[in-house]
C-alpha cells in the first residue's frame, strides 16, 4: 500500500465533510459582496479566486459545486485537502511553489485560457501567513484574468495552533463571506515592479479581512 492510499486518506476528509455539512446547517450565513462573484460565474470568464490559507477548509463547502478548480500542494498534507475538495464538487490541480509547480502552472493557464476559474491559497502552502506570493499574480497576468479576494471567518471559531491561524466555524455562528473587488494585474505591472504588484493584492484581500472583522465586531 502507497503512503496516499492508506485508509486515512479516505477517512478523515469524509468525516471533516460530515462535520462541516452538519455544523454549517446549524449556522447563519451572511455574504458581502456576493454579486461580484455571481457575475464573473455568469460572464463564464476566467479569474482567479485568491483566498487566505486559513480559511481554505470552509472555502471549499463556500465554493462547492461552483466549477472551480483549486490548486492544492502536491503533498501528503495536500491529499487530505485534494480528497475534501472532491467531495463538495470541486476538481483540484495539485502542485505548488515547492513542488510540482510546473504541472500545476500548465494546468492552471489552460483553464484560463479556456475560460475556466481557478481558486489559489498566495501564502500557501508555507507562508508566512498573510503574505502574498508572487505565483498567483503570474497565473493572473498570463491567463489575463481578473483576481478575486475571498475570506470567510465565523462570529464564534475554533482556531487552530497551526502557522496559519487556521479557522472553522462553530455551530450556531454566524459565518461572513466576502469576495473583494476584482485586481487586475497585468505582466507589464510585474515586469516594472513584481513586488508592488503583490503589495496591491495583498492589502486587497487584507482589506476583506479588515471588512469581515467589523462586520463581526459591529
Amino acid at each position: 500500500m502507497t503512503a496516499r492510499r492508506h485508509p486515512k486518506f479516505i477517512i478523515i476528509p469524509f468525516l471533516i465533510k460530515v462535520m462541516t455539512v452538519l455544523i454549517t446547517l446549524t449556522c447563519r450565513i451572511r455574504w458581502h459582496n456576493r454579486e461580484i462573484y455571481q457575475q464573473l460565474l455568469a460572464d463564464e470568464k476566467p479569474f482567479v479566486i485568491a483566498t487566505w490559507h486559513n480559511c481554505s477548509t470552509i472555502a471549499a463547502w463556500a465554493l462547492k459545486n461552483s466549477g472551480i478548480t483549486v490548486m492544492v500542494s502536491d503533498s501528503r498534507d495536500g491529499e487530505y485537502v485534494s480528497r475534501l475538495a472532491k467531495h463538495f464538487g470541486i476538481k483540484s490541480m495539485r502542485g505548488s511553489s515547492s513542488r510540482g509547480a510546473k504541472k500545476a502552472i500548465r494546468t492552471g493557464l489552460q483553464l484560463l485560457r479556456n475560460n475556466k476559474p481557478i481558486a489559489i491559497t498566495p501564502d500557501g502552502p508555507r507562508g508566512p501567513r498573510y503574505k502574498v506570493q508572487s505565483g498567483v499574480l503570474w497565473f493572473a497576468a498570463a491567463g489575463n484574468a481578473p483576481i478575486i479576494p475571498l475570506h470567510m471567518e465565523s462570529s464564534r471559531q475554533w482556531v487552530l495552533k497551526s502557522w496559519d491561524g487556521h479557522v472553522f466555524p462553530k455551530p450556531f455562528s454566524t459565518i461572513h463571506i466576502s469576495f473583494g473587488e476584482p485586481v487586475m494585474i497585468t505582466r507589464d505591472d510585474l515586469e516594472v515592479d513584481a513586488d508592488r504588484a503583490a503589495n496591491r493584492l495583498q492589502q486587497a484581500m487584507l482589506g476583506n479581512v479588515s471588512l469581515i472583522e467589523q462586520a463581526i465586531a459591529g
